[in-house]
C-alpha cells in the first residue's frame, strides 16, 4: 500500500512538472487560468458520454452481476476518450451509477468544492426499458 501511494505522488508530481513546463513562457511567467479555447469542452464530452454508453447498454437488461462490469467499462472507456481530448492542466473524474427500472423516482446528487470559473462538469441519462444509466465528469483545472 505504502509503495502505491508513494508511485501516485511521484506520478503525479511529474505530471504537474510537465504541465508547468506547457503553460511557461520564455519571459518566466505563469498563465493562473486557462484562455477560452482551453476551457473544459463541454459538448464534445458529453457525446463521449452517450456514445460510450449507447454501445455499452443499448439492447441490454437489467442484471446486477453484469451492471458492476458495465459501470467499470463505462467509467474506463469515458475516461480514456476525455484523456485523448488533451485538455491541458484538468483532471477528471467519472461518475457511473447504474440501476434497474422499477417505476420509482431515484434522485442523484454530487457535491465538489471548486472555482466556478474554471471547473465545471457535464453528465448524460441512459434510460431504456430495464435500466437507468447516469454518467458525470467532472473537470478540475489544476493551478
Amino acid at each position: 500500500m505504502q509503495d502505491s501511494v508513494i508511485n501516485i505522488t511521484e506520478k503525479i508530481s511529474e505530471d504537474v512538472k510537465d504541465e508547468a513546463e506547457d503553460v511557461s513562457s520564455a519571459d518566466g511567467s505563469y498563465q493562473i487560468k486557462p484562455s477560452l479555447q482551453a476551457k473544459f469542452k463541454e459538448i464534445p464530452v458529453k457525446e463521449i458520454i452517450r456514445n460510450v454508453v449507447g454501445a455499452i447498454l443499448t439492447g441490454k437488461s437489467y442484471d446486477a452481476e453484469l451492471a458492476k462490469k458495465w459501470t467499470i467499462n463505462i467509467a474506463n472507456e469515458v475516461s480514456d476518450k476525455v484523456k485523448d481530448l488533451e485538455m491541458k492542466r484538468y483532471k477528471h473524474v467519472v461518475q457511473v451509477i447504474i440501476g434497474e427500472m422499477r417505476g420509482a423516482g431515484v434522485k442523484c446528487g454530487a457535491r465538489c468544492v471548486w472555482d466556478s470559473d474554471v471547473d465545471n462538469y457535464t453528465s448524460e441519462i441512459f434510460i431504456n426499458d430495464t435500466i437507468f444509466c447516469v454518467t458525470a465528469v467532472f473537470a478540475i483545472y489544476l493551478y
